[in-house]
C-alpha cells in the first residue's frame, strides 16, 4: 500500500511538473498560407515536439486567401511572426508596424506559370483568363512581371483570384482559366498528371532576388526578443531534422497533404537542395525585390528602402 501511495505522489508530482513545463512555454502565432511542401518541415517538427523542447508553443495559423490577409492581421495584432513573399514589402512601405527577421527555408522565387495544354506559350493567354492566388498578392505580382517580359499588356489577360491552393489546381484542371501561377506541390502535381504545362518560371524573370521572409510584429520583438531568437534556433532544427530524416518527411508529408508519393518525390527532386538551413536574408536580393515589386506596381516609386527600417537581423545566429 505504501508502495502503491508513493507511486501516485510520484504520478502526480509528474503531471503537476509537465502542466507547469507547458505553462512556461511562450506561445508563437505564426502565420502561414497553409500546410505545403517547403513548410512541411515546420509542421514535423511541432509533431517531433522541437519547438516544444525549445520552451515554445507555436500555434500555426493559416490563411488561404493570400498575403494581403495575412498583413492585415499583423497589422491587427492577430499574429507575432509569420512566413510570406513579398507582401510583406509591400505592408512595411506603407507603415504596417512589421520588420523582416529572416528567411524561411526556401526564400527564393518559387512560383511557376501553368497553362493548359492547348496553350503553347505565353502570347496564347491574350484575351484569356488567368488564376492567382490573390490578385494583390506575390502570384500576381510575379504574373504581370512574366506578362510584360513577353510582351504582354496587363489589360490583355483577365486575371482572378482563386484563393486556396487547391482552388488554383482545380481552376486549371476544370478548364476554367487558361493559366494559373502556383507554387508546389500543385506545379509537379499537375504535369505529374498530364493536365498542363510549364510556360514560365518566374525565378527566370527576377535576377538576384528574394522572396520569401519571416516577419515580426514590432509589439512582438519589444515584448519577445528572446522568443524571437529561439524560434530561429528551433526552426533550424527543425529543418535539418527534415533534411536528415527524409522518408519520415516524404511519409509525413504525404499523409498531410494528401498527396502521391511520386508527386512528393518529384516536388522534393526540383527543390530540397534550395533549402537553405542558414535562414539568412540577403540585403541585396531583399533591395532588389523591392525595385521589383515597385516595377510592377505595388510599392510607390518614391518609396526610398532603407535595409534598417525593412529588417531586424540581431536574432538570427549565424
Amino acid at each position: 500500500m505504501n508502495h502503491l501511495f508513493k507511486s501516485i505522489v510520484a504520478a502526480g508530482a509528474l503531471a503537476i511538473a509537465s502542466t507547469s513545463a507547458f505553462a512556461d512555454q511562450v506561445k508563437i502565432r505564426f502565420a502561414d498560407l497553409g500546410a505545403n511542401t517547403n513548410n512541411l518541415y515546420q509542421y514535423l517538427g511541432i509533431e517531433k515536439g522541437i519547438y516544444a523542447r525549445h520552451g515554445l508553443d507555436l500555434d500555426i495559423v493559416t490563411f488561404l486567401k493570400g498575403g494581403p490577409v495575412v498583413i492585415a492581421a499583423a497589422a491587427s495584432q492577430q499574429v507575432d511572426l509569420g512566413s510570406l513573399g513579398t507582401p510583406i514589402l509591400t505592408g512595411i512601405s506603407r507603415g504596417i508596424p512589421i520588420k523582416v527577421m529572416g528567411a524561411p527555408a526556401m526564400k527564393g522565387q518559387e512560383f511557376v506559370l501553368l497553362g493548359r495544354n492547348d496553350i503553347a506559350s505565353i502570347a496564347d493567354l491574350k484575351g484569356k483568363v488567368v488564376s492567382v492566388s490573390s490578385v494583390g498578392g506575390g502570384q500576381a505580382q510575379a504574373l504581370r512581371k512574366i506578362l510584360r517580359a513577353n510582351g504582354v499588356k496587363d489589360n490583355e489577360v483577365k486575371v482572378i483570384a482563386y484563393g486556396s491552393a487547391p482552388n488554383g489546381y482545380l481552376s486549371l484542371t476544370s478548364g476554367q482559366v487558361a493559366g494559373v501561377v502556383l507554387s508546389e506541390p500543385n506545379i509537379s502535381r499537375i504535369v505529374v498528371e498530364g493536365q498542363g504545362r510549364i510556360l514560365a518560371e518566374a525565378a527566370d524573370y527576377y535576377g538576384r532576388y528574394q522572396h520569401s521572409y519571416v516577419f515580426a510584429s514590432k509589439k512582438f520583438i519589444a515584448e519577445k526578443p528572446d522568443a524571437i531568437r529561439t524560434f530561429f534556433e528551433a526552426d533550424r532544427e527543425a529543418l535539418r531534422y527534415a533534411k536528415a530524416h527524409l522518408d519520415e518527411l516524404s511519409a509525413y508529408g504525404a499523409a498531410k497533404l494528401n498527396l502521391d508519393p511520386k508527386i512528393l518525390a518529384k516536388v522534393f527532386e526540383r527543390n530540397l537542395d534550395k533549402w537553405d538551413d542558414s535562414l539568412a536574408v540577403d540585403p541585396e536580393g531583399l533591395l532588389n525585390a523591392v525595385k521589383i515589386v515597385q516595377e510592377v506596381g505595388d510599392i510607390s516609386k518614391s518609396y526610398q528602402p532603407k535595409l534598417d527600417e525593412i529588417t531586424d537581423l540581431r536574432f538570427l545566429k549565424p
